[in-house]
């Protein structure tokens, strides 16, 4: 019973933890792009022109 409880719980923290870690990232990803595609303009800019 207190082991089936831990295990559960155990699983729990996973999917939480896991679930931070998907936003977190997803914040660096949106951040990095964002970032990149102005670095992108910008030097298409500068050789077009």
């Amino acid at each position: 019973m207190l082991m089936g409880f831990v295990t559960i719980q155990s699983i729990m923290d996973l999917a939480v933890a896991g679930i931070s870690l998907m936003i977190g990232l997803g914040i660096f990803a949106f951040i990095a792009s964002v970032l990149c595609s102005a670095a992108f303009f910008q030097h298409a800019k500068d050789v077009s022109g």
